[in-house]
């Protein structure tokens, strides 16, 4: 997803990003860990040439699962590569004809996805996704939050997305409540930074540890409660809200002054072509 995509895709939804902030633990010192050692290979004349993402999957993989591995074994987890299932996360916006379509590096869920992969697409316990950049952009957070989108709405549970580089970057996002205020209604998606893996880690396995369907935790490092809801409860429908209210609200305005003065036809195309443009039939996102 590209930065300009992003950015529209969160507008059409009527989301806001906002940053929490990080606070001292009331758990104590968490465990200590090693960043991921992103490594690099020599090209035969002196020179290191630096390892992509990809070529290191397994071994990235596998240092998540190290630091996490009590917790998943307790709560019947797993962490699984899903890099290779294209379109994994695609999925419609109900009631605005919008398609997401895409998908993510990794997902911790139901172990029972390892066992039987044909039921994966289903995301049993699904837990949260999980992108890997080795060097962060613009577009990263973009990516990560659309995943977010998508795999909020193909599942029934409480999900996260984490957004890292596995050393000192761990951008952790979820989707919030809705909020009112003098412009209009907003939702919400919030985001916190944490920068050193043992904290991040400390983040992830308390999260592992709640119930699904869990709508307000309390999380070491970020300021909370962090309330969770999910995102097709809070979308604007026809009936209420957002741009859909605004072409109601025209609609009964013009039945108000047709009923006083008489039908008026230029005012009644300029509602017409409010219902077009609401109408986001080509509006496709990837």
């Amino acid at each position: 997803v590209s930065s300009m995509k992003g950015r529209q895709l969160l507008d059409d939804l009527n989301i806001h990003v906002g940053f929490v902030r990080t606070v001292l633990s009331a758990v104590g010192n968490a465990t200590p860990v090693d960043a991921f050692d992103w490594e690099s290979v020599g090209d035969g004349n002196g020179r290191e040439i630096a390892l992509l993402e990809g070529q290191q999957r397994a071994q990235y993989r596998e240092y998540i699962e190290r630091n996490i591995g009590a917790v998943l074994a307790e709560m019947a987890l797993c962490v699984l590569d899903v890099e290779n299932i294209p379109d994994l996360l695609t999925v419609e916006v109900p009631g605005l004809d919008i398609e997401l379509a895409g998908h993510t590096d990794l997902l911790i869920l139901s172990d029972i996805a390892k066992k039987y992969p044909s039921e994966l697409p289903l995301f049993p316990g699904v837990k949260m996704l999980i992108e890997v950049k080795k060097e962060l952009a613009t577009r990263s957070s973009y990516q990560a939050l659309s995943e977010l989108i998508a795999l909020d709405l193909r599942t029934n549970d409480q999900v996260m997305a984490l957004l890292t580089n596995l050393t000192d970057n761990w951008h952790f996002c979820w989707v919030s409540e809705k909020t009112n205020n003098n412009i209009g209604s907003k939702i919400n998606i919030r985001k916190t930074i944490i920068n050193n893996p043992s904290d991040a880690f400390q983040v992830i396995r308390t999260l592992l540890e709640q119930p699904p369907t869990a709508d307000e935790v309390s999380l070491p490092y970020i300021q909370g409660p962090v309330k969770r809801r999910k995102l097709a409860e809070m979308l604007p429908s026809i009936s209420d809200g957002g741009e859909s209210g605004g072409i109601r609200e025209s609609i009964e305005r013009y039945y108000d002054i047709a009923s006083v003065l008489s039908p008026d036809v230029e005012m009644a195309r300029a509602v017409g072509r409010q219902i077009a443009r609401s109408i986001p039939a080509y509006s496709m996102y990837s």
